[in-house]
């Protein structure tokens, strides 16, 4: 879960030197090298309390095979971009088999930009911030004045994360229009 990690230093020279004190100093740091990393007094304990059921669903799960739904989830959902959007066979930055659970995907013409009409990071933020007032969190990126959103897909996503996502984005285009 994201927070939690575990630190782990057999060499005592380095506990009480380079560790000798946590980045946040609370309860305990006097009382050896557990105690002054154990409660740090401002931080939500939910994450690491987690920690055995995260670990216990990762011993059922298959982790390549988590990974390759999650790819093929991605593919699913730049198709429907790139259907929406009528962006043609090259609708990533680089071929989907290069990527992870996550693409730049180019954003619909006249929209994109190009060499003709280079857009700015200053755009690629003012789409960024139409969509997350549509409720949708997803960078914008420019790239040699193209804009593109950076795409990810988790095993939460559903096609419809995707078709709500292409619809923002024309809506965003026909104001922009306007």
């Amino acid at each position: 879960p994201r927070g939690v990690a575990m630190l782990y230093c057999p060499h005592e020279h380095l506990r009480e030197t380079v560790l000798r004190l946590p980045p946040v100093i609370s309860h305990g740091v006097d009382d050896g090298y557990f105690g002054r990393f154990l409660w740090d007094g401002c931080r939500d304990y939910g994450a690491a309390l987690s920690l055995p059921v995260v670990l216990d669903h990762w011993e059922r799960e298959d982790p390549t095979a988590v990974r390759q739904r999650m790819r093929t989830k991605l593919e699913e959902g730049v198709a429907i971009l790139a259907d929406a959007w009528c962006l043609g066979d090259r609708p990533t930055v680089a071929p989907l088999s290069a990527h992870s659970p996550m693409a730049a995907v180019r954003l619909p013409w006249p929209l994109c930009g190009g060499p003709e009409d280079p857009r700015m990071s200053a755009d690629a933020k003012r789409v960024q911030d139409y969509l997350y007032g549509e409720g949708i969190e997803v960078p914008a990126k420019c790239i040699g004045g193209v804009l593109y959103l950076r795409v990810s897909c988790h095993v939460y996503n559903e096609a419809s994360d995707f078709e709500r996502l292409a619809g923002a984005v024309l809506r965003y285009a026909k104001a922009a229009r306007t």
